[in-house]
């Protein structure tokens, strides 16, 4: 009897001491997660490049100021669109293509299909789509930004709104009719951001000021604001309270945000080390990537975590990091993972292959 007690006594130890190491997450993770990751390359597709390129849909999209060609995998022409006059900026994101000219844009879907949207004033620096509607971001001669919203029928729904500050970020609410808009101006030697929580109808609920650093990302997450700044990352309610604040003790290189796991990922860059802290949205860190020195940039595909710079590719999971793709002498232009297929984009070159 005593044996067996002195069994369980043992066998609870063990249980309490690995439910203490791995943050209340469930055991049978630590056995069931442990992957290898690999790239299997299995063709290079030659490819010819304008200005500029980027994987678009299910193709190649590589483009100048004049005319945008859109490739499929294996280098056919789909579709080209030509400009008697010439484009000032080319936006691109995940299904859509601005092209901004003066006082104008056009809305291009991957079927060619085209959408103009006139009376924009000033100078378009910025363009993107966000739960289904996009904002445009212009500069006037004055410096002052104005802010365009448009719904999904491109219909403009917020139109002309007037900052006398640099707006350094906008992001939509999915879940109501809002957004948040983050501004910066600097006076007198002081940094001062705004972040300011807005109806569709041009009503402002709140705002806060944010001091002594600068704000590079706002995102709306699960009716939570996320504020990353260069000193501090900030998670406020949608009642504008501030719910947690974290300090960040080292440079920050890049940033994402992953809705779906609650994941918040910095990428910081010291003398000695880099390193990725995974957040989650209580403000805890639940991961510590260590990673190579010359590690750039993070982004999430399909809820995994890549990290990059110019010439390689490697997956970071269960904290560990397994490397997947080196290139020394050509630039890597973009990247994407659809049902395992990979797709690298090299300057005049395609790989394609299995991410096993």
């Amino acid at each position: 009897m005593k044996k067996f007690i002195l069994f369980l006594v043992t066998m609870l130890f063990v249980f309490i001491v690995t439910f203490w190491f791995t943050g209340g997450k469930k055991i049978i993770a630590t056995f069931d997660d442990n992957k290898t990751y690999e790239f299997v390359s299995e063709r290079m597709i030659s490819y010819k490049s304008l200005d500029s390129s980027k994987l678009f849909c299910n193709g190649i999209l590589t483009y100048n100021n004049q005319k945008i060609t859109y490739l499929d995998y294996n280098n056919n022409i789909m579709w080209e669109n030509r400009n008697r006059v010439f484009i000032d900026s080319v936006f691109i994101d995940e299904n859509y293509i601005y092209k901004c000219f003066e006082n104008s844009m056009e809305i291009i879907n991957k079927n060619n299909q085209n959408y103009v949207v006139a009376e924009i004033q000033g100078k378009i620096i910025n363009v993107s789509r966000e739960n289904n509607k996009i904002f445009i971001i212009s500069k006037q001669n004055s410096g002052k930004n104005l802010l365009y919203i448009l719904n999904d029928n491109n219909e403009v729904i917020v139109e002309n709104k007037q900052y006398d500050e640099s707006i350094t970020g906008v992001t939509i609410n999915g879940k109501a009719e809002s957004y948040c808009v983050s501004t910066i101006k600097y006076t007198g030697g002081i940094i001062k951001n705004t972040i300011s929580y807005n109806l569709i109808e041009d009503v402002e609920l709140w705002n806060e000021t944010i001091e002594d650093e600068i704000v590079i990302k706002v995102e709306i997450s699960n009716n939570n604001i996320i504020v990353l700044g260069t000193e501090n990352i900030y998670c406020f309610n949608i009642n504008g309270s501030l719910m947690w604040k974290n300090s960040n003790y080292n440079k920050v290189n890049d940033y994402e945000i992953n809705e779906k796991q609650e994941r918040i990922y910095i990428l910081y860059d010291e003398d000695e080390k880099t390193e990725i802290l995974a957040y989650n949205f209580k403000g805890k860190v639940k991961e510590i990537y260590k990673l190579p020195k010359n590690t750039k940039k993070i982004k999430i595909i399909n809820n995994k975590l890549f990290i990059y710079n110019n010439n390689s590719i490697s997956i970071a999971h269960d904290g560990i990091v397994n490397k997947l793709f080196d290139e020394g002498n050509s630039q890597i232009i973009d990247f994407n993972v659809k049902n395992n297929e990979m797709y690298i984009l090299l300057e005049d070159n395609l790989i394609i292959g299995k991410l096993k």
